[in-house]
């Protein structure tokens, strides 16, 4: 704004105040408002205007901090957690998963990996995991 109108000083705690405020904004909207408003007014700025300005042509829920809504879905969604429906697809998976394990892949995954599965997902996730990831030579 600076450039723009040279012969105005902001003052620091004005210019603090407009950082913190303004930085979360559309800049482009921003500054897009900022330059209309250089055209209409020469002196010195209106900030009232221009937030005016800005306010009328971006949409007020687009205003919230992105990142807010973002947090508040993720927070949402992970004290929902999985549905009956993604229950059932699971289960469904492990047991066509388990139905072409080998005795011998169940008691490999379960040694490698070290646990006692509880679930037939649990066990599903240790064999599938063991076949993606198979053991090399030099390891084993």
């Amino acid at each position: 704004m600076g450039e723009l109108w040279p012969k105005w000083m902001l003052e620091p705690e004005l210019s603090r105040l407009l950082n913190e405020r303004w930085g979360s904004l559309h800049q482009d909207k921003l500054r897009e408002c900022i330059r209309q408003h250089r055209l209409e007014r020469d002196t010195k700025p209106d900030i009232a205007a221009i937030h005016k300005a800005y306010c009328a042509i971006v949409p007020q829920a687009d205003v919230l901090a992105r990142g807010e809504v973002v947090q508040t879905r993720r927070d949402a969604t992970s004290l929902q957690g999985p549905s009956p429906a993604e229950y059932a697809d699971w289960d469904a998976w492990a047991k066509e998963v388990l139905k072409t394990a080998t005795a011998a892949e169940i008691d490999a995954a379960k040694k490698r990996l070290g646990i006692r599965p509880d679930t037939p997902r649990v066990l599903a996730v240790a064999i599938e995991y063991c076949r993606k990831n198979p053991v090399s030579p030099q390891t084993a």
